[in-house]
């Protein structure tokens, strides 16, 4: 051990011995002291000015908007840059934003160092619905108002059921809507890939679906889809009636084992000859 160091042991185990020496009244004499000269230290500190320039929201992130603005995310959880950061009620903020029916999932947490993080899910469309004007219904059949005047996601449009009655958010799954539903994830499964072209799905019927393409084509169907065989020849079929030229005015599914094309009218007004390849019929 060097001379300094052990010199400095030696000073502090006598400073310990003098603190121990002290009687009681006078140690606690001290802490009182020292208690009411920090009490007097923080009765002067400006407490208010300080939590208006510190204590205060930074941003309000917000992640996982894809067709919501983020500025109505934060109206509609009540977060704003420069709020009160030890005043905010993030339980509250997280539930008013539940309350919007495009919203399916949110989180709100604080972020380092003064920030206030919002990740949200969004419902995705996947049909539009007839209500005095286009809305929108997500895959659970939540009906979501249009985010503004005009403004509609780019899917088929639903018609036969009415959904005039019922107000945004509401879960509409009645067998109409179950059906369009089901007709929209059976086009767009990843070995087909149709649904890009449907732009109407007519369920009215209860027998029947029809399906209108956006080349005109109009595709009757049963009123469920079909297994995977079947839709692969309409794909086929319609491949096939797209490189020849041929345009078809209906195709039909509801035979077994056949797609059945119905040749649209030529210019003359007689019906053009249209055939498909594969022994699956011709109209």
């Amino acid at each position: 051990m060097g001379l300094y160091q052990g010199r400095a042991l030696e000073r502090a185990a006598a400073r310990r011995r003098r603190r121990a020496a002290r009687p009681w009244p006078v140690r606690l004499a001290i802490g009182l002291a020292a208690l009411a000269a920090l009490a007097l230290v923080c009765a002067h500190v400006p407490w208010r000015w300080v939590r208006e320039r510190v204590a205060v929201v930074g941003r309000v992130r917000v992640e996982g908007a894809r067709y919501l603005d983020p500025a109505r995310v934060c109206a509609a959880a009540g977060l704003h840059a420069g709020d009160d950061l030890l005043a905010l009620d993030l339980a509250r903020a997280r539930q008013a934003l539940l309350l919007d029916p495009r919203v399916a999932a949110a989180r709100v947490s604080y972020a380092w160092p003064r920030d206030v993080r919002v990740r949200i899910v969004e419902r995705e469309p996947l049909l539009l619905v007839r209500h005095g004007v286009p809305w929108e219904v997500d895959s659970a059949g939540v009906l979501l108002p249009p985010l503004a005047r005009g403004v509609v996601a780019d899917v088929p449009l639903l018609t036969g059921p009415d959904f005039s009655r019922w107000p945004g958010g509401t879960r509409v799954l009645t067998p109409g809507v179950r059906r369009g539903l089901a007709w929209v994830r059976a086009l767009g499964a990843r070995e087909l890939q149709l649904a890009g072209q449907v732009s109407e799905l007519d369920v009215a019927d209860p027998r029947t679906t029809g399906i209108l393409l956006m080349s005109g084509t109009r595709v009757l169907a049963p009123a469920w889809p079909p297994g995977p065989r079947v839709l692969s020849a309409l794909r086929v079929v319609l491949a096939d009636l797209e490189k020849r030229g041929l345009p078809a005015r209906e195709v039909d599914l509801r035979f077994e084992n056949q797609v059945v094309v119905r040749p649209a009218d030529g210019p003359d007004g007689t019906a053009q000859n249209a055939s498909t390849d594969g022994g699956r019929g011709s109209g």
